[in-house]
């Protein structure tokens, strides 16, 4: 009740004060003078005009959390404004969508934004907004923020009819405009991420807690000391004593190491219209001046990708130093000292003038760790239990970051990623943005204005007064800006606010902290998940040190600069489209060929069969109903499809004709024709595998002289179960660590004298993944398939094992000429579908590595689905699938040529 007073009655005051008793009788006049002269109809008042429903992304307004700032706004809202009604979007929960970064967690929003039934206003991250733009997803603000009059691309302030667009920092309005068009604005508060660490387990290891490391060379030795792999941690699965440092596989966490040393992670590079010359510009900036002051904000970049820069390969590398590096602890001052090569090969390290001999179990391996969300140790149980001491995560969500972890906030601390060589230290930022749905622009102008009035609200400066306030009074006033304690009156809990903190909120503000943010340009989010899988995920895991990190992130690059972040030049498109045209009038008759020839083989043997089949309407019209159905789900959208190849496809927006552009650039990708290479080894796996051992378990079960029963129910029992849960079943069987169930077998093997076999990292062993992939299908569907086979070896007459026996046939023999002959049309008919299917599968790639670790199980069918619902080019990947189709439709013919002639019988079961 409280709430609602403050909510109502602003600034203290009565609503029946002495001054609003006489501005209600002027009112009162005024509205008798008017009804005075108002004729009487029939006595009953106009109906009050239906509220405008404005729907919004739950980030906006989630009515099961009354306390969320936003919420308690839009609340507020409605109770100024009568007429809005604001309602939460609840969309389609997809599984494995979530809300993660990359777009699974996007995807139901995107199904909604093409069914016209997205919410009115949506949440755009920073480093996807331009995506959004790009894709027509958002409808632009310029009718309420004012128009680009001097045509420069940009809403000056001159140009501003919105007075808090003024207020905004230029590079924030730079992001959200595209072509003098605005699509977003800044939420009310920015996420900040930097270093977190446990005040107590710093004290603990000796180190000053309020004087946190400001160079690389310091945060190591803050790691080492941290570091104790002896330690027993209680609570701990994975006996690995604690560590310093708990690091992700995640690109977007690693470009702060890049930033910190002075890199930018992505560039634009301007070409003077005067002279010709290349100038290199940050991304974030805003001041386009050469050094002999010729100004190019008017000319359009050329953006690129700069991973593999001097300072990213620096950053690549102090990434595996924390997971790798070798170094001891000296028994005499307990002070770490890193060895090299040849400390490592002598056996003795130089320190302090002194020569310490260590053993090679006194050598310690890194001083970080990656987390997994397998068996309880993802980084919040790490850092709860004390497995490890620091982490990367935002600086804001201290008080969230305790309750994951199981610890008081007041154990946690932060600070700025310590500058590398040549930088400065940093802090990543993300503000991110509010914009409007492209279906807003057919709403009437009314209610856009309604939905706009809306925007404003849960993005002005109250709703982060009230997250700031409802962290003070939760609190956690320590982890405020003390500017804005001091700014929303709370100057007295100043004095909570730890020295090392207050200095890092100040040296922010100063500029001695520099603030950065991801890439908001191309498509990063395909490129962070490349560097999650191609480069950091390989660094971290049990594999990674001796891992080429540096071709891999030259080749990430690489990509990203030919199609996958930033598109291919229209130059070198060109340069290709003639060759392109005559190879596609080539394939295109070749691939009519052979459908000609599956058509003629068909109507032949039809011709052959059906010579005294009633040839009337009636068949006709029984299959019609199917016919239709096969139709409209299976040929019109392998036709849709079609069209989609040739075009720059978008869920929203035009869908302009490209020709065969998105075929030039799969022809130069080097990813994608080693995808179709991964694909090939994919199916030879499970041919051999999945293929094959049904056929000789169904031999063995023919052997069987007791319990047939038991032994084919057993086998088939995990045909029945969902492949979901057989995916997560052998996720968990091939968990990397020693209490692994399959290291643990590997362990009890391991103590036959002389068989020497170490723990295996599975899923993470690029040599493993694959076969790692192909293992659960082999398990799950062996049992149905050698079923199938033993239903054909009763097809097989006693007598004639019989009348081999009589002649002396052995068991190979036997099997070689009358069991394999026997199952051979069988074979072929299984053998056909296996290969078609297998290059179409990927079900257990995406359950279990999603195309990793680097690109080791990434097959067509994965890059497919990743092109069509992580990046949203729809028409790269019905490219793929067709160029797919083309490799398979050719085996199809021999396909129906291989089943004409099998020729089935009639078997016994027993």
């Amino acid at each position: 009740m409280g709430r609602h007073a403050i909510g109502l009655f602003s600034h203290g005051s009565h609503p029946w004060s002495a001054t609003r008793l006489l501005g209600h009788g002027k009112r009162l006049l005024a509205l008798s003078l008017v009804v005075a002269h108002t004729p009487v109809s029939a006595g009953v008042p106009d109906p009050m005009p239906d509220p405008v429903e404005v729907n919004v992304h739950g980030r906006f307004y989630y009515p099961s959390n009354p306390e969320r700032p936003t919420t308690m706004r839009s609340v507020q809202l409605m109770r100024e404004d009568p007429g809005i009604r604001i309602t939460q979007w609840s969309g389609l929960s997809l599984p494995g969508g979530g809300s993660g970064r990359a777009g699974p967690g996007r995807a139901s929003l995107m199904m909604a934004i093409a069914g016209k039934t997205a919410p009115d206003i949506i949440e755009s991250w920073v480093h996807i907004i331009r995506t959004d733009i790009d894709q027509g997803f958002l409808h632009p603000l310029n009718e309420w923020i004012g128009e680009d009059a001097d045509g420069n691309g940009l809403i000056d302030d001159d140009e501003a009819t919105w007075e808090r667009w003024k207020e905004i920092p230029p590079l924030v309005r730079q992001i959200a405009t595209v072509d003098g068009n605005v699509y977003g604005i800044p939420q009310a508060y920015t996420h900040y991420f930097a270093v977190i660490y446990r005040v107590d387990m710093v004290r603990a290891a000796g180190l000053d807690p309020g004087d946190p490391p400001e160079t690389w060379d310091e945060f190591v030795y803050w790691c080492q000391k941290l570091t104790n792999p002896n330690k027993d941690v209680p609570g701990s699965v994975v006996k690995m004593g604690q560590r310093g440092l708990s690091l992700l596989p995640y690109g977007w966490q690693w470009l702060p190491w890049l930033q910190s040393t002075g890199g930018d992670p992505v560039i634009q590079i301007r070409r003077s219209p005067t002279t010709g010359e290349e100038y290199t510009f940050a991304a974030e900036a805003t001041q386009f001046v050469t050094g002999s002051g010729e100004d190019l904000t008017a000319v359009n970049p050329t953006w690129r990708a700069n991973f593999a820069s001097e300072e990213g390969i620096r950053a690549a590398e102090f990434y595996h130093k924390l997971r790798w590096m070798k170094w001891i602890v000296d028994p005499v001052s307990g002070e770490p000292i890193s060895l090299s090569g040849e400390d490592l090969d002598r056996g003795t390290a130089a320190f302090n003038g002194r020569t310490v001999t260590f053993a090679k179990e006194d050598v310690v391996s890194g001083m970080a760790r990656s987390g997994s969300p397998q068996r309880s140790y993802d980084m919040w149980n790490l850092l709860g239990r004390g497995e490890v001491a620091m982490l990367t995560w935002g600086v804001g969500d201290l008080g969230d970051i305790g309750r994951e972890a199981g610890i008081d906030p007041d154990l946690l601390g932060w600070f700025p990623f310590p500058a590398g060589p040549g930088g400065t230290r940093v802090i990543q930022g993300q503000s991110h943005y509010a914009t409007m749905v492209e279906a807003v622009g057919d709403r009437p102008g009314h209610e856009r204005d309604k939905v706009w009035k809306v925007m404003t609200a849960v993005t002005d400066r109250s709703v982060r007064d009230a997250e700031l306030k409802k962290k003070v009074l939760s609190g956690l006033a320590r982890f405020v800006p003390p500017r804005e304690l001091k700014r929303l009156g709370f100057e007295d809990y100043l004095k909570d606010v730890s020295k090392a903190v207050r200095r890092n909120f100040e040296e922010l503000e100063q500029g001695i902290v520099k603030p950065v943010a991801e890439p908001f340009m191309g498509f990063w989010m395909t490129v962070s998940v490349a560097l999650d899988n191609q480069v950091f995920g390989r660094i971290l895991s049990e594999t990674g040190e001796s891992f080429d990190y540096v071709s891999a992130l030259k080749k990430v690059e690489q990509d990203a600069n030919t199609g996958v972040m930033f598109a291919r030049s229209e130059e070198e498109l060109q340069r290709y489209r003639p060759a392109a045209r005559a190879l596609f009038v080539i394939l295109a008759a070749v691939m009519v060929v052979f459908v000609v020839m599956i058509v003629r083989s068909m109507v032949t043997e039809r011709a052959e069969t059906t010579q005294d089949v009633y040839r009337g309407w009636l068949p006709w019209a029984l299959i019609l109903p199917a016919v239709l159905l096969i139709g409209l789900w299976g040929y019109y959208p392998l036709l849709k499809g079609l069209v989609m190849a040739f075009q720059d496809y978008r869920i929203a927006g035009d869908r302009v004709f490209v020709g065969l552009d998105n075929f030039i650039t799969l022809a130069l990708d080097g990813s994608f024709w080693a995808s179709m290479g991964r694909t090939v080894y994919f199916v030879i796996l499970n041919v051999l595998l999945a293929f094959l051992a049904p056929i000789f378990l169904a031999i063995l079960l023919s052997e069987v002289p007791r319990g047939k029963i038991l032994f084919r129910t057993l086998f088939f029992l995990p045909q029945v179960t969902s492949a979901l849960v057989i995916a997560l079943l052998w996720r968990m069987l091939y968990d990397p660590t020693p209490y692994g169930f399959l290291n643990q077998i590997i362990g009890v093997l391991d103590r036959i004298p002389f068989l020497d076999i170490s723990p295996q990292t599975w899923l993470q062993d690029p040599r493993l993944a694959m076969i790692c992939c192909v293992i659960p299908t082999v398990w799950a569907s062996m049992g149905m398939a050698s079923l199938i086979y033993l239903a054909a070896l009763k097809s097989v007459p006693e007598e004639i094992y019989e009348a081999a026996d009589v002649d002396g046939a052995g068991m190979f023999s036997k099997l070689r000429r009358i069991t394999l002959p026997t199952l051979l049309p069988l074979i072929i008919i299984n053998f056909v579908g296996t290969f078609v299917a297998t290059f179409q599968n990927m079900g257990n790639i995406f359950l279990l590595t999603f195309g990793g670790p680097g690109e080791s199980t990434m097959v067509v069918g994965m890059r497919i689905w990743i092109e069509a619902y992580n990046n949203l080019r729809f028409s790269l990947a019905t490219s793929m699938a067709w160029v797919l189709g083309a490799v398979l439709i050719a085996f199809t013919y021999f396909q129906i040529r291989f089943l004409r002639r099998v020729e089935f019988k009639k078997a016994d079961w027993d």
